[in-house]
């Protein structure tokens, strides 16, 4: 047995789940593009600002060294002044100079300068004067003394090996003697300066310029542990250098980078720390939509149950009259030729049974009811409980020939069923009404009027009983064929088979002279329709069926907007007398409407007269004097229609602010022949 659906919720919880998704995955995906680029950014401006210290670094090792240098050659420019006597009588003896005095010389010039290896001294053919002593220079010794015999100055220092030590050499001018003192020093110092102003994160080496790779120092402990073997770089390690600086009068340059671990441990704690606290607040947005979920399914389910309370009985879970009223709207175009019925089901007298047994007792025998019926109903059909003792059944598949006789089982059964549980003394009876369904039904309302009416005579005709809508009863009959006219009246609207005529109202002839105004024509605005085959149909057979269903406000507009239409193209200056409804009235937008619709077509309010019944206006006394006073104001007229018809006529004619009044027919009619009729006429 089909349900109504339920999608609304579902559409809700869907629509608010996707939201938060995408809440979710837009907002962690934002948070992980910042972090990466606060990441990016951190890198970088840590990049720059070691580039700037390792510029700084090279700077001061530069000048270190110069400095270093410098002294160097000042403490043996010193020394050479102090000791010129000794040292002047070493030269002279050449060849024969004692091994002793040139070591005690050699012991005050490591006392007054450190790092020193050992001296000599260089003649004008670059030979050592003491070469007996020291023995032959190395060969990278013998190119600084060439190089610097050549330039006559030191101006490209670099170290020299040997098979287990390094050193570097200094040349200093004897006066003018075109002698260079020779010393040889330990890089101790050089050594030192490098780790001193090495930061924990950098390395820094001493490469020889005029040799692309060629380490002289480092202040890496691995590197320099293998100094003393030749040691150089490619290319490629080369460029990873940061920064670069030669140093002046030297074959060195001081190049300076960080440290291959700290990079990549600084980009990998960077990130990492990032995307630690990305991850923990993507886990904090997280919960908080899993969170925001389960308050969602709770906040579904909750609806999900305020709509089905809504649309269904709780006692029996049916679905109430509303719902069912709706699955009709929706089924009865989709039904098949020659299928689909609808049966309204009465209890017979269960409020006898429900005051003498209680009303626990008539619930649990409600319940039993459902059951059977739920039991009964054919598959795809859909039962509901429209009060207290009715129930109503729509099934879409059912052949006509078989409508009435579902009709029959239901009711057979239920006249068999059992209550020997509740009720053992007692039996339940029902009245069912049936209706073969058909194009003829309009919607669910019509449907439902025409099972009511069923029930209604099922019922008169003694109760236990089943009675088809489709028969030969004259009121039966009746209400099919206000049904038909309750069909065209809404195609005509939909399909503007409404004509409006005008009928010319002749006055009097002491009337006109009172009027004084001969130069426009007052007309009564008539509303008329036509069938499907382009017959006429009365206004008898369709206004009251308008009026009963709800379609007159909807008709009087209409007629309003096409008379007002057609004094606008006709550019008319006559008088026109309109019929309104007692229903347009009470109704609130009616007021509204006429105001806009006489701006729209610039039409004079004094031009319009509009009528309205004398029942209605007495009937609905504070209402009709509510609207009329609206419209008179805006230069409306107003007519009572049907006056006389009332019994106190005269006594509320003073409360209406009418500005004319058309006296009931009755009272006309046959006027000339009857005094009686005059005699009311001219009281009137």
């Amino acid at each position: 047995m089909a349900e109504p659906s339920l999608t609304t919720p579902k559409l809700f919880l869907n629509k608010e789940l996707k939201i938060s998704r995408r809440l979710l995955l837009g907002g962690t995906l934002i948070l992980l593009v910042v972090f990466l680029w606060h990441s990016y950014l951190t890198v970088k401006v840590h990049k720059e600002y070691q580039a700037s210290l390792m510029e700084s670094v090279s700077n001061q090792v530069v000048r270190e060294y110069r400095t270093h240098i410098e002294s160097l050659r000042q403490q043996l420019r010193n020394f050479m002044w102090i000791y010129k006597h000794e040292l002047n009588e070493l030269v002279e003896q050449k060849q024969n100079s004692s091994t002793n005095d040139y070591l005690d010389l050699l012991e005050q010039l490591r006392v007054d300068i450190k790092d020193v290896r050992l001296f000599s001294v260089i003649n004008e053919e670059g030979q050592g004067v003491f070469k007996h002593i020291t023995g032959d220079f190395l060969d990278d010794c013998k190119e600084e003394i060439r190089s610097t015999l050549e330039y006559e100055s030191q101006e490209q220092l670099f170290l020299h090996r040997s098979a287990s030590s390094i050193h570097y050499d200094l040349l200093e001018p004897i006066d003018d003697t075109g002698k260079f003192l020779f010393v040889a020093f330990n890089p101790a110092k050089l050594i030192e300066l490098l780790s001193d102003y090495r930061l924990p994160q950098q390395e820094l080496y001493l490469l020889r310029m005029d040799s692309v790779g060629k380490v002289e120092l480092s202040s890496v402990k691995e590197v320099q542990d293998q100094i003393v073997s030749n040691i150089t770089m490619t290319e490629s390690e080369v460029a990873e250098f940061s920064v670069v600086k030669p140093i002046p009068s030297t074959r060195w340059q001081v190049a300076v980078k960080l440290n291959e671990d700290y990079m990549s441990g600084l980009v990998w704690d960077t990130y990492f720390r990032s995307l630690l606290i990305w991850a923990s607040i993507a886990a904090i947005l997280f919960v908080s939509y899993v969170s925001k979920r389960q308050r969602l399914i709770s906040q579904y389910k909750m609806m999900k149950q305020i709509q089905y309370n809504e649309s269904h009985d709780s006692l029996t879970g049916l679905m109430n009259r509303a719902s069912f009223v709706k699955r009709l709207d929706s089924s009865l175009a989709l039904l098949e030729e020659g299928e689909g019925g609808a049966l309204l089901i009465d209890i017979d007298r269960f409020q006898v049974f429900n005051n003498a047994l209680g009303f626990g007792k008539g619930d649990e025998s409600l319940k039993l009811i459902t059951e059977l019926f739920k039991e009964l109903a054919p598959d795809g059909s859909a039962l509901s409980r429209i009060s207290n003792d009715q129930f109503a059944l729509f099934t879409p598949v059912c052949d006509h020939e078989k409508v009435r006789q579902l009709g029959e089982t239901i009711r057979k059964e239920l006249a068999s069923l059992d209550l020997e549980e509740i009720a053992p003394e007692f039996s339940l009876t029902c009245s069912v009404g049936a209706i073969e369904l058909d194009n003829s039904f309009i919607d669910g309302d019509h449907v439902m009027n025409a099972l009511m009416l069923t029930i209604k005579l099922a019922k008169d005709k003694g109760r236990n009983r089943v009675q088809l809508y489709q028969s030969e009863d004259p009121a039966l009959i009746k209400h099919a064929n206000e049904m038909e006219v309750f069909r065209a009246v809404r195609g005509a609207l939909t399909e503007s088979k409404f004509l409006i005529y005008r009928q010319k109202l002749i006055p009097s002839a002491n009337l006109n002279e009172q009027d004084g105004d001969c130069s426009t024509e007052t007309f009564e605005v008539l509303l008329r329709m036509t069938d499907r085959d382009g017959n006429m149909v009365s206004p008898g057979l369709f206004i009251p069926v308008a009026e009963e269903h709800c379609l007159a406000v909807e008709l009087d507009k209409w007629v309003l907007n096409q008379t007002f239409k057609y004094m606008k193209e006709e550019n008319s200056k006559d008088h026109y007398c309109i019929n309104l409804s007692g229903l347009s009235l009470a109704d609130e937008s009616m007021t509204q409407f006429v105001k806009s619709t006489l701006d729209a077509y610039n039409i004079d309010p004094k031009q319009i007269t509009l009528e309205i019944t004398e029942t209605y206006a007495i009937t609905h006394l504070k209402t009709a004097t509510t609207f009329i006073n609206e419209l008179t104001r805006l230069g409306c007229n107003f007519a009572l229609d049907d006056f006389g018809s009332g019994l106190s006529s005269f006594s509320y004619l003073q409360k209406l602010p009418v500005s004319k009044l058309k006296i009931d027919g009755v009272f006309i009619k046959d006027i000339a022949n009857s005094p009686r009729n005059q005699t009311f006429v001219k009281t009137m």
